[in-house]
């Protein structure tokens, strides 16, 4: 592996053998570990579907956990606008160097109970106002490339990210990265297993998303990376 990657944790990671996945991830050299914000399994529908703060607290009280976390991404439209930040942002945002995606949801994977409409120009903003980002540190992106978005990325100096799809438009965006004086976020790309791009630029951050399976398929998927 020449350059830092991070992988994209499967649904049903902690049901098996975790402990045993997440030491062959360390020898790996992987950068940041993501999880989802899902309670359907976006992969694999009939698999198990973990819950962020439980496997969060597995993650960080593994011995073999040596990574960097984040999530891609929290869905600010699932939780009343309290809720988001008392029992999730917070709480996140209290681990060191944490990755925080925000997104909105588009019903794709799973039908929303109910959509709070939280307003994610307000969120970015008291998020700005009240931590330090930066590529280094605490890192603040938004999922999704649509216009509003990335009109937020230029405004707010913050990372984007785009799930699997042509990345000509990440790359576009990416170029301009250096004319940010100082980014509070990284650009990121999540791709397949078996669809990895070699020809990134180096500024993007390459988000790999592994898939559910036994432990001789997953040490087959990580040795592709």
């Amino acid at each position: 592996m020449n350059k830092e990657v991070s992988v994209l944790l499967p649904g049903a990671f902690f049901e098996n053998d975790y402990h045993r996945k997440l030491n062959y991830l360390t020898l790996k050299n992987i950068n940041c570990i993501y999880i989802y914000d899902h309670s359907i399994n976006p992969v694999e529908t009939n698999q198990q579907m973990y819950e962020i703060k439980k496997s969060i607290s597995l993650l960080q009280d593994s011995t073999e956990f040596n990574s960097h976390l984040g999530i891609c991404v929290l869905n600010i439209n699932k939780r009343k606008m309290s809720l988001l930040f008392s029992d999730y942002i917070n709480p996140l945002l209290e681990i060191k160097n944490f990755r925080l995606g925000l997104g909105t949801g588009d019903n794709k994977y799973e039908i929303m109970e109910e959509n709070f409409n939280n307003n994610l120009e307000a969120i970015i903003s008291e998020l700005i106002s009240s931590y330090i980002f930066s590529t280094q540190g605490k890192n603040l992106f938004v999922g999704g490339t649509s216009d509003k978005k990335i009109d937020l990325v230029k405004k707010y100096s913050i990372g984007i990210n785009q799930w699997l799809g042509n990345e000509e438009k990440l790359k576009l965006l990416a170029n301009n990265i250096g004319k940010i004086k100082n980014p509070l976020g990284r650009f990121s790309h999540c791709q397949k297993i078996h669809k990895i791009n070699t020809s990134l630029p180096s500024n993007l951050e390459q988000i790999f998303v592994l898939k559910d399976s036994n432990l001789e398929d997953f040490y087959s998927q990580v040795d592709k990376i």
